[in-house]
């Protein structure tokens, strides 16, 4: 326990840490606020630059209208999710007395290392006891989760925390075990968490806050990464899941259109879930049985029955990621197949929204899906055809890079900001190129990371 909370502390670095500690870019931004200048000045101040570089860049490209506008779109999508998430703002106003039933789930399989502390993190929420309990699935596991689960219920019962404890002998897949968390809850809310995630005790307490609308189907908590400080691997994934919660999902929730409520922590109402809950288990795409991308189709289901999908960023649970090449690689190989299956069915339906949000979201679906196009002309093609070095370009994504990063800074004060560069770079260099092979490979319902 001890080690673990050593761990929470650490995701974050204080922003009162020394400037010695934080380095030359800590020693930097720190000279700015001692004069004022807030690192925000210079976040703006590279927008500035980026958009007249892409302005720039535009007459250097044979007055080709795609290439320009894609040239255009895609800075101000990044830069959009930004400003808008700026603007979302979540506070929930509920009676002091709103304490609806819950039931956390978490499905798990071969999770023997992290189950326990998992199980008994919920346990210890500050919420009445008597209106929560925890569904654990044993889903086929061949190691000692479930001796775990046995050991993480006697510990619970001792706090007064029921525990249930499914135990399947062969492995019926990760949906399975989401939908049988569902059925045999006789909760108002279902709040799911990963067999690798752990959550913070206020985060139940914080989470039903939103269901008091009546609207709202589900909510997204804001996942921190445990193991940030093992490599420059999960240093980057650290800042990559930041951006992409703090902006990415608060710029949606503002319309109430968060896309993706994670896995690692998201509640749904369980009235709003039940109407599909099989149509959702039996999901079939192209043909062949959906099997991964789970939170993703759930929360494209509550979106299309008509149903809010809110984030709140004072939710929060710390998730452990990939330390591999090889496993991150796979993660995200399978994390794009789901997205591409889902945008195209979320994009049957999401012009109903906010005409912002619609716009946003099919801008959002049509640009990754020309990047590799557009990546290769600028960095291949053109070059070749031209004989000239993109200089232009490759000084546009750098700066792109390092706003991402700056955005991270901004509000974390730590240093692996740096990382967050590095991952924007990498994603568009390496990561963009998985997007056609898993196009190609959206039939293969293999899950891919284990």
């Amino acid at each position: 326990m001890k080690q673990f909370e050593k761990l929470q502390q650490g995701i974050v670095e204080s922003s009162t840490e020394n400037d010695q500690r934080r380095g030359f870019f800590g020693r930097f931004f720190s000279f700015w606020k001692r004069r004022r200048i807030t690192p925000w000045l210079f976040f703006f101040f590279l927008i500035y630059i980026v958009a007249v570089i892409k302005f720039v860049t535009i007459k250097e490209i044979d007055n080709n209208i795609l290439f320009a506008s894609y040239s255009l779109a895609v800075s101000f999508y990044i830069i959009s999710r930004f400003a808008l998430a700026y603007f979302y703002t979540p506070k929930p106003i509920v009676a002091s007395d709103y304490e609806p039933t819950v039931s956390f789930a978490v499905p798990s399989k071969n999770e023997g290392a992290n189950i326990c502390e998992t199980i008994l993190r919920m346990a210890l929420s500050e919420y009445p006891r008597d209106k929560f309990d925890i569904i654990a699935i044993n889903d086929g596991s061949t190691d000692n989760t479930l001796i775990e689960m046995y050991e993480a219920k006697k510990i619970a019962a001792g706090f007064g925390v029921t525990v249930d404890v499914v135990d399947w002998k062969e492995n019926r897949g990760k949906r399975e075990g989401m939908a049988e968390c569902v059925r045999w809850s006789n909760k108002e809310l279902i709040f799911f968490v990963d067999s690798d995630s752990f959550v913070q005790n206020n985060a139940l307490r914080e989470i039903v806050k939103y269901f008091s609308h009546p609207k709202v189907g589900a909510v997204a908590g804001h996942a921190y990464v445990t193991n940030a400080n093992k490599n420059v691997l999960t240093k980057m994934q650290a800042v990559r899941y930041y951006v992409a919660f703090k902006a990415y999902k608060a710029a949606e929730a503002l319309f109430g259109a968060v896309t993706c409520c994670s896995g690692c922590c998201s509640a749904y109402r369980k009235s709003a879930v039940m109407p599909f809950l099989e149509k959702w288990v039996k999901q079939r795409f192209l043909g062949v049985q959906c099997t991964y991308g789970d939170d993703r189709s759930l929360t494209n289901y509550t979106l299309y029955y008509g149903y809010d999908c809110i984030f709140a960023p004072e939710v929060i649970a710390h998730t452990i990621v990939p330390d591999t090449f090889k496993i991150f690689m796979r993660q995200q190989f399978r994390w794009k197949k789901s997205w591409v299956r889902e945008s195209l069915l979320a994009a049957v339906f999401m012009w109903r929204k906010n005409i912002i949000m619609s716009f946003s979201f099919y801008l959002g679906v049509i640009l990754p899906l020309l990047a590799p196009i557009i990546v290769a002309r600028a960095l291949i093609w053109y070059p070749l055809m031209a004989g000239k070095f993109p200089t232009d370009y490759i000084l546009g994504l750098l700066l792109m890079a390092v706003i991402y990063g700056l955005y991270y800074y901004i509000h974390t004060s730590d240093r692996k900001w740096v990382y967050g560069v590095v991952f924007a770079t990498f994603y568009t260099l390496v990561l963009i190129w998985q997007l056609p092979y898993a196009i190609l490979n959206l039939r293969d319902a293999s899950w891919g990371t284990r």
